[in-house]
C-alpha cells in the first residue's frame, strides 16, 4: 500500500470524484488512483469509518460498490457549512497547513494555501496568535524520496547554529555549484520548502529551495545568529515576490475557465482581462524553469505569448513528452 501521504491524497480524491461521477466503475477508479482493485476496496471500507466517535459505518459517508460500480451518499449535515469554535478552526488550519508541506502537490498547493490564509484571517486575534505558535511545531515527514532527511539536517543546523555545505542547482543558470551557508530558518511557500541563509560565497543573504539541493552535509563550524529583528518568513516571501516591472518580460494567456483562479493568484497588478474572458498575466524577471513548468501544469488552458522562443521551448518539451507515450 502507498505511504501515508499518498494514501491521504487517495482518500481525499475518492469521495468528491465519486460524488461527481456516480456509479464510476471500480476498475476505472482504481486506475485513476494507480492502485490495485484489492487496495481500492480496502480504502472504500476504511472510508465507512469517517465520522464522529464511535465511528459507526455510514455516519457521515455511505460509500459502497454494487455491480462493479462505486456510489456515495453523503450525510445531510454535509450540505450545510459546519459551525466551528475558534479552537476547532485553529486545529483545522494547522492540519491543512501540514498538507502544504508535501512538495508533490506542486501548483495544487496554491488554492489550499489561499483557503488556509482565509481561514486564519477569520480568526480572532488570540486564536490567530495560537495558530502562529502551534503551526511551526508540526511537520509531516515524507517518505525516503521526500524532504525529511534534508529537513532533519537543516533543523539541527539552525538549532545548533552550524554551517552547512551544499551542492545546489541554480535554475536560472542551469548549473550546480558548491556553497557554504549559515542557515537562519525554514519557510514553506506555496507547497515548497525554502531555506533562508547567509551564503559565504556570495557574502549575502540568499533563499535556497530545498528540492534543488543535491547534497547536504553538516559542518562543525558555528556562527553567530542573524541580526536582531530578522524574520525568516518575511525574508523568503519578499525574495520570492515577482516584481511588477523588470528587464525580462513574460506574457502568459489563460483561458476564461482559469480566469477567476488567476485573478486570485496574481492580483490586478499582474493581469489584464481580455474581451473573450481570457486573462493575460505579465510577469517580470522569472526563471524559464518556472514559466515552463507553470504553464505546462495548466495543460491546454494556458500558453506563452512572449517571448516566442520560450513558447517554442515549451512546444519542444511537450512534443518530446508526447513521443514517450507513443
Amino acid at each position: 500500500m502507498a505511504d501515508l501521504q499518498q494514501r491521504l491524497r487517495n482518500l481525499l480524491f475518492i469521495v468528491p470524484y465519486v460524488v461527481r461521477h456516480r456509479g464510476v466503475p471500480v476498475e476505472e477508479l482504481a486506475e485513476r488512483l494507480g492502485i490495485s482493485r484489492t487496495d481500492l476496496l480496502k480504502e472504500l471500507d476504511f472510508l465507512l469509518m469517517v465520522g464522529r466517535p464511535p465511528f459507526f459505518p455510514d455516519d457521515m459517508v455511505d460509500i459502497y460498490h454494487e455491480g462493479g460500480r462505486v456510489f456515495v451518499n453523503l450525510h445531510q449535515s454535509l450540505e450545510n457549512p459546519p459551525g466551528l469554535t475558534a479552537f476547532e478552526v485553529v486545529a483545522l488550519a494547522t492540519a491543512a497547513k501540514l498538507l502544504l508541506e508535501d512538495e508533490g502537490l506542486g501548483e495544487a498547493a496554491n488554492p489550499l494555501e489561499v483557503a488556509v490564509s482565509k481561514i486564519v484571517d477569520s480568526l480572532p486575534a488570540e486564536a490567530r496568535k495560537l495558530f502562529d505558535e502551534l503551526s511551526p511545531r508540526y511537520v509531516m515527514l515524507a517518505g525516503e524520496s521526500g524532504m525529511a532527511p534534508q529537513l532533519e539536517i537543516l533543523r539541527k543546523a539552525i538549532d545548533e547554529r552550524r554551517e552547512i555545505e551544499l551542492e545546489y542547482f541554480a535554475a536560472s543558470r542551469m548549473e550546480t555549484s558548491s556553497r557554504t551557508v549559515r542557515p537562519y530558518g525554514l519557510h514553506l511557500h506555496r507547497g515548497f520548502w525554502y531555506l533562508a541563509a547567509h551564503c559565504l560565497e556570495r557574502e549575502s543573504k540568499r533563499v535556497f529551495r530545498l528540492s534543488r539541493i543535491r547534497k547536504i552535509s553538516l559542518s562543525r563550524r558555528i556562527f553567530d545568529p542573524p541580526e536582531e529583528g530578522f524574520n525568516t518568513a518575511d525574508f523568503v516571501e519578499n525574495s520570492l515576490t515577482v516584481p511588477a516591472t523588470g528587464k525580462k518580460k513574460v506574457s502568459i494567456r489563460f483561458s476564461a475557465k482559469m480566469a477567476r483562479w488567476i485573478q486570485e493568484r496574481w492580483g490586478p497588478e499582474y493581469i489584464k482581462e481580455e474581451l473573450d474572458g481570457s486573462i493575460i498575466a505579465i510577469l517580470h524577471d522569472v526563471s524559464d524553469e518556472f514559466v515552463l513548468s507553470y504553464v505546462a501544469s495548466f495543460g491546454g488552458d494556458a500558453c506563452i505569448e512572449e517571448p516566442p522562443e520560450l513558447a517554442l521551448e515549451l512546444k519542444r518539451q511537450a512534443v518530446a513528452a508526447l513521443a514517450r507515450y507513443q
